[in-house]
């Protein structure tokens, strides 16, 4: 974390690259920073999101299953899932006001608790019309929920712990998203009990939190939420360019093997089940490379660490389409892809942490989440429709692509600053 008392407007220019005035408000607000990393907090934020993970996890492919079981196209499937991040994105417009009105806490475990109600509504709801409109509110929901808790967490953490802290913080919440998908292996994927079981998972998670509530130093750790707007999140889209970068890769990727990866797998001569395993062996790899992820950010140049990650991820990409008849190499390679892609997640959050605090540090996890719901939005409109144009090997080129100009732009932005 950054000196005690510094100011957030002289950090926000160190770690820029700028000298030019922030266009922030709350720009010259005094931060002090935490003397010890809050432990409690810590892991009560990182078991509430573990199981969000586990409980969304289960749902991405179960609602790309049932869609496909009753006969929607591979389009229809994508936009379907397009809508949740149409809802990450909209969800921003009302933040500010929001945490003004309810504060942190109680804004936590709300937006846990409509998701919760989101899903529970969904095998009584009509998958042409309503579907659409639970998955936008999916998404609003959800968004409200993790930029609370990052920015608690880079606010409860210190500069030197920050990247394995926010390594293990997203291990954990990619192993809930792992081991959603085998979640269908033992309660299937027909009828209300998959949906209720997710439902019920995702509201354990606001249980979780409720300790947070009246803990010493809480108010102190969230002062950070003070005097949000949103010219400041537009404002950060110039000040970190490279982070925003990051998360819309990350994010499209993920948007893309949520929703669409499943029936990639399927048209590929996979069954559902054998697709949910697939998938599962992406987001283990999410988990198990985490913690050493950030060592690496912890120890070396995290730019550089983002540029390896890119362009490892970009060649296991253009390796899956020779892969899918040889189950180990397909098993291996979706690992690796999952650790290395999520890893432009954690550096992207750590190097957020590294250089901002207070106002701009709220500011950049709110423009940081407005970049990942466009991204989650795009990338399963993008992947369904190469899938239905363009045939099924289209869709890992063109992740392999996406992740080559991420590289590019690593490398660039790097030589720059």
């Amino acid at each position: 974390m950054l000196p005690a008392m510094d100011t957030v407007a002289a950090t926000a220019q160190r770690a820029s690259g700028h000298t030019e005035s922030i266009p922030m408000q709350a720009a010259e607000v005094s931060v002090r920073a935490p003397a010890v990393t809050d432990w409690t907090a810590v892991s009560l934020l990182t078991a509430a999101m573990g199981i969000c993970g586990l409980g969304l996890g289960f749902s991405y492919p179960l609602f790309s299953l049932v869609m496909e079981r009753q006969g929607a196209d591979d389009f229809t499937i994508g936009l379907s899932g397009a809508m949740t991040g149409f809802g990450l994105l909209a969800s921003n417009l009302v933040l500010p006001a929001l945490l003004i009105r309810c504060g942190p806490l109680r804004l936590l475990a709300g937006g846990i608790a409509g998701a919760s109600l989101c899903l529970a509504a969904a095998p009584y709801s009509d998958v042409e019309s309503v579907w659409y409109l639970l998955r936008f509110a999916l998404g609003c929901f959800m968004n409200i929920a993790f930029i609370v808790t990052e920015v608690w967490l880079n606010n409860a953490s210190l500069e030197a712990q920050r990247g394995r802290i926010v390594g293990a913080f997203t291990a954990v919440m990619a192993a809930g998203f792992a081991l959603g998908p085998l979640l269908i292996l033992l309660l299937g994927d027909e009828g209300a009990l998959p949906f209720l079981a997710c439902a019920g998972l995702v509201l354990l998670a606001a249980l979780t939190i409720l300790p947070l509530q009246g803990r010493p130093g809480r108010r102190e750790s969230m002062n950070a939420f003070d005097g949000l707007d949103l010219g400041a999140v537009v404002g950060f889209f110039r000040l970190a360019p490279l982070l925003a970068m990051l998360v819309l890769v990350y994010s499209l990727f993920d948007g893309t093997a949520l929703v669409i990866l499943p029936i990639y797998f399927i048209e590929g001569g996979f069954t559902g089940e054998e697709a949910s395993a697939a998938l599962a062996c992406l987001l283990i790899g999410m988990v198990i490379l985490q913690p050493f992820i950030g060592w690496l950010l912890d120890r070396f140049t995290r730019r550089r660490v983002m540029a390896l990650c890119t362009l490892a991820s970009a060649l296991c990409c253009f390796a899956i389409p020779s892969s899918l008849d040889t189950v180990w190499l397909l098993g291996a390679l979706l690992l690796l892809l999952g650790g290395l892609a999520v890893g432009l997640y954690t550096g992207a959050i750590t190097l957020l942490g590294e250089g901002y605090s207070g106002a701009p540090l709220v500011a950049g996890t709110t423009c940081l989440a407005v970049v990942y719901g466009l991204g989650s939005a795009l990338g399963p409109l993008a992947g369904g429709a190469a899938l239905h144009s363009l045939g099924p090997d289209s869709v890992p080129y063109l992740l392999a692509a996406l992740f080559l100009a991420a590289t590019l732009f690593c490398l660039r932005w790097g030589k720059s600053s």
